[in-house]
């Protein structure tokens, strides 16, 4: 069985203050028959991890080999979610894994890097005329640098297209959630999980974690595009009962581009129309296990719009107060002059009723 390697660094992760450690050259990496074997080489002494992705809690798939100028990891192809893919011509079997170099015990820093690599196991000739052995050259890895794409998260006005910080209740908004790259060629995106909350820490979420909207008058199902790292929607602003500030909080899952486009939720109907219940439960189940498929793959981030101030309109409690002051000034001047005429009065006719007593 012949053995063509294929490596390809696909992650460079920019969302920490840097370790002083860095990768010396590219990994070294041994496609034997029944496991992987990885080799990094390092500038300072390693006390980081090495990890293949999404399986970091199982003992098998990671390695804390520290203290020294290199670190390895050995990743059996039976477990640690290799993926297995038949190839007709030339005869044989890739299998890929994904694998993250760290320099940090428990995070992720800027010096650390994401490898996605691809042992091919050719298949041996089984019927020969006669013993000749082939020697094969070494393939050079091919290694390409991609930066990780950067996420953010506003709400915009959108005429002006600039970010609103006040507003009042129904005015028309912009969600807009971008992610750029210099490589946005190799991402998918997918927002998700997004949440509202005042200063009381009261959340209410808007749309769900399958990236479908849950109540269409405060935020409906998004819009992809133009590109593969943009997303937008229009909506009205709203506000909790009893607080002016709004906080919008939204997750973005990052995906390398596999296929020729990416794929956007398929989100159910909510415009009131009723669904039978079989046809929910099939559609949710779907989504189930479509987003076990895609826990071993990809990465998400948090992204935060900024605070907005929304108010209601008719309301001016300065006005109001200066009015019930007004108010109430008025009627001191009616009430006073009136208990002093009553009080003459009642005096007079005391006086009166006393001196036709007398006579």
């Amino acid at each position: 069985m012949r053995t063509l390697l294929l490596v390809f660094i696909f992650i460079t992760h920019s969302n920490a203050i840097p370790i002083p450690n860095g990768q010396i050259g590219n990994a070294e990496v041994d496609c034997q028959e029944n496991k992987i074997e990885i080799v990094f080489a390092t500038e300072e002494d390693f006390l980081g991890r090495v990890l293949v992705l999404g399986h970091a809690d199982n003992p098998k798939c990671r390695s804390e080999e520290r203290g020294g100028r290199t670190t390895s990891i050995s990743i059996p192809l039976d477990e640690c979610g290799s993926v297995k893919t038949r190839s007709i011509d030339p005869p044989g079997l890739f299998i890929s894994t994904k694998v993250m170099l760290s320099f940090h015990s428990q995070f992720v820093t800027k010096v650390d890097r994401g490898y996605d690599i691809q042992c091919f196991y050719m298949q041996a000739e089984k019927t020969v005329t006669y013993p000749l052995m082939v020697s094969m050259n070494p393939v050079e890895p091919f290694s390409v640098v991609a930066e990780m794409p950067r996420c953010r998260y506003e709400v915009i006005d959108p005429h002006k297209k600039e970010p609103i910080e006040v507003a009042t209740v129904g005015q028309q908004l912009l969600h807009t959630w971008i992610c750029e790259s210099s490589s946005p060629e190799l991402w998918c995106m997918r927002v998700h999980s997004c949440f509202v909350e005042d200063d009381n820490d009261v959340r209410v979420t808007v749309l769900s974690d399958d990236g479908c909207a849950i109540d269409r008058y405060l935020l409906d199902n998004l819009e992809y595009g133009p590109g593969n790292l943009r997303a937008q929607k229009e909506a009205h602003a709203f506000k909790f009962a009893e607080d002016v500030v709004v906080n919008f909080q939204c997750s973005i899952r990052l995906d390398i581009r596999t296929e020729d486009e990416c794929e956007v939720p398929t989100c159910p109907d909510i415009s009131g129309k009723r669904r039978r219940r079989s046809d929910d439960e099939d559609e949710r189940s779907k989504i189930i296990e479509k987003r076990k498929k895609e826990e071993e793959r990809g990465l998400t981030v948090d992204v935060r719009a900024g605070t907005m101030q929304v108010l209601e309109l008719g309301r001016d409690f300065s006005v109001v107060g200066s009015s019930l002051r007004r108010e109430c000034y008025s009627l001191e001047l009616i009430v006073w002059p009136l208990a002093v005429l009553t009080a003459i009065t009642l005096l007079l006719s005391i006086a009166l009723l006393r001196l036709m007593g007398r006579k």
